[in-house]
């Protein structure tokens, strides 16, 4: 059997703390994006491609953080 080691199955605290750290700020980007917080905020623009980014991203992250506490 070929026994690789995937990141997102088995991820490192370092891995762990990488990935959510990029996945915070890149969200907090895209929301900015989305709001157009920098002059009008709270003024949510329509932008489909975005919002499934955010979710499937979201996702992703939800599945790295379990299989970090469940390979703890």
């Amino acid at each position: 059997m070929n026994n690789k080691r995937n990141w997102l199955e088995n991820p490192t605290k370092t891995q762990f703390l990488i990935s959510l750290t990029v996945y915070i700020i890149s969200l907090i980007i895209m929301v900015a994006t989305m709001t157009d917080f920098f002059q009008k905020p709270f003024d949510l623009k329509v932008n489909i491609v975005l919002l499934f980014l955010n979710i499937f991203a979201t996702i992703t992250m939800l599945k790295v953080i379990r299989n970090y506490y469940k390979n703890k």
